[in-house]
């Protein structure tokens, strides 16, 4: 994996934003903005400049949109071609961003709200066996799909047993009659 060019810049900036300055959201939206433009235009590959000066910045008061004037150049560079391998670098900037802002958010909420002072990260859940979610800031993973590849079935139902994590609950497990056998 390659190294981000200005990534730097954007944790120094995190690390001296103050949260208790009034207009906190309008503030934190220009900062990441500008951040990840500048970050994108570093990273952009250049051939002949004109990619990495299209990126362009959308403010509102709810939302920071950053997109590129050019979709077609940026879907063979990322995409790949039959002559040219793909390079996701916006793919990997965006995640790369997002781990840091939803990290400095956590920090910033457990140390300013007196709710969620107590709450190591927001895991509190993670040794459950049932519904593994993640129970915190980030919304998780439920296990509703599958990891792996699996072999196109039929459709038709199987007699097999199938593994479950859920305990069995009801009738089964705690009958409210009981019959005894002679």
């Amino acid at each position: 994996m390659t190294d981000i060019i200005g990534l730097d810049k954007i944790i120094k900036d995190l690390a001296s934003f103050n949260p208790r300055v009034p207009n906190v959201k309008s503030r934190f939206l220009d900062m990441i903005g500008t951040d990840s433009l500048e970050i994108l235009r570093l990273n952009t590959p250049r051939d002949t400049g004109t990619l990495a000066d299209s990126w362009v910045l959308e403010k509102s008061s709810d939302s920071v949109t950053i997109w590129n004037t050019q979709p077609d150049l940026i879907s063979f560079i990322t995409f790949g071609t039959i002559r040219h391998i793909p390079n996701p670098f916006i793919s990997k900037i965006n995640k790369q961003i997002d781990n840091m802002v939803l990290q400095y958010l956590e920090k910033a909420l457990a140390e300013n709200h007196r709710y969620f002072a107590k709450l190591p990260g927001g895991k509190g859940r993670q040794f459950q066996q049932v519904g593994r979610t993640s129970a915190g800031f980030k919304g998780g993973l439920s296990f509703a799909g599958r990891a792996s590849l699996v072999r196109a079935g039929t459709g038709r139902r199987q007699l097999k047993r199938r593994l479950q994590l859920r305990r069995r609950r009801g009738k089964s497990v705690n009958p409210a009659r009981k019959d005894a056998r002679f």
